[in-house]
């Protein structure tokens, strides 16, 4: 049985930390929305398929993290882990601007550094001591629950996502990609689909 390709889009900063006030105006001064599209990354829906994918090399990994794809399943909002996590800081951020020992300057450095390693845990850059990504319980849990049936197939994933996007968009499907020779995906393979998403690979 062939592995599940589909994919939604992730955000980074969830809607939970636009619910607090003092979060909502810090994030309004400095410019980060939620809806906004720097706010979000792809992921794969099944996590059968992300396991399959940490079965992979490395550099694998980190190739289709620079084309944009997390290498964490999709959860939505479901977590609340992210939240807690990130409203304690904003609030933290707030309390500087408010007792002006922040500037515009430095809390607009505050908030992208925090939003920075955000994404880095949103696409699972971050790990801990057993080399595995640092997540939420539920999507540590639905990992581990996971059977893949098959290795994970760039060329499949690269012919899902383009296809997908470009239907979204109401543009025709996309042909199926030659296929790649390496066991590693290429950089014209992931760039068909970086070009997609607005991004360019160097």
């Amino acid at each position: 049985m062939e592995l599940n390709y589909d994919f939604e889009f992730q955000s980074i900063f969830p809607k939970a930390v636009w619910l607090v006030p003092e979060c909502k105006r810090l994030l309004d001064e400095v410019g980060i929305a939620h809806n906004m599209k720097g706010n979000y990354v792809t992921a794969f829906v099944d996590p059968a398929t992300v396991v399959a994918l940490w079965r992979e090399p490395a550099e694998f990994r980190a190739t289709l993290i620079k084309a944009g794809w997390s290498t964490l399943p999709y959860e939505g909002e479901a977590a609340p882990d992210k939240a807690q996590f990130l409203i304690p800081k904003l609030l933290e951020i707030h309390a500087k601007v408010e007792s002006r020992a922040y500037d515009a300057q430095a809390t607009k450095y505050a908030v992208f550094a925090l939003f920075r390693f955000t994404h880095q845990l949103t696409m699972g850059e971050v790990l801990g001591a057993d080399g595995r990504p640092t997540c939420s319980p539920l999507t540590q849990q639905r990992m581990k629950d996971a059977r893949p049936t098959s290795a994970f197939d760039v060329n499949k994933a690269v012919t899902a996502m383009v296809s997908d996007l470009e239907n979204r968009a109401g543009a025709e499907p996309a042909a199926p990609p030659a296929p790649v020779k390496s066991a590693a995906p290429g950089p014209s393979l992931l760039g068909r689909v970086a070009r997609v998403f607005g991004r360019r690979q160097t």
